[in-house]
């Protein structure tokens, strides 16, 4: 007679096999964690770009259209050729009741433009997440009594991220035309 012995194996998980399953479980993890970080830390990087870019334009564009609109510089306040200059203007626009013109002042404090417009409060033109580090005025004498500005503004980014544009603009002021 031949005997059956049945054979009592017993099915599980061995110390190998968890150690290798931490040891790829532990690699994969380590593989995504990088890959998300430099995901994050890109998008971050382009996020400061276009905030610096963004802002740079938008004051740029605040002052060119302010000077085109302007009638003459007020010399006594305006700081011409300096890297933290300030520009004075007078316009007939907003004017006060009782006055024919009206002031509007650009400065830098604290790596950040404000304006002021006669009979109101000053203004923060630029974001916090960026400070501007020039603010480089010219006043260019055109012929036939014509006057225009120059102005130059580099601003960087405050971020973590090293990013900074340099724009130039020149307008002509519209009260010589």
């Amino acid at each position: 007679m031949i005997c059956n012995k049945k054979r009592n194996i017993k099915r599980g998980i061995s110390l190998i096999e968890i150690v290798l399953y931490i040891t790829l479980l532990g690699g994969a993890s380590v593989l995504i964690a990088n890959f998300l970080i430099q995901t994050v830390s890109a998008y971050e990087r382009a996020y400061a770009e276009r905030e610096v870019i963004s802002n740079a334009r938008l004051m740029l564009e605040n002052i060119n259209k302010s000077i085109g609109q302007a009638n003459e510089v007020y010399a006594p306040t305006s700081r011409f050729n300096q890297d933290s200059g300030q520009l004075s203007l007078i316009t007939q626009l907003n004017t006060t009741v009782g006055h024919t013109t009206a002031y509007v002042d650009f400065w830098v404090d604290n790596g950040r433009l404000w304006t002021r417009q006669e009979g109101g409060g000053e203004t923060a033109i630029s974001a916090a997440s960026v400070r501007v580090v020039k603010f480089h005025l010219e006043q260019i004498a055109q012929g036939l009594n014509r006057e225009a500005v120059k102005v130059t503004i580099q601003v960087d980014s405050a971020s973590r991220f090293p990013t900074s544009i340099t724009l130039n603009s020149t307008t002509a002021i519209r009260g010589n035309y």
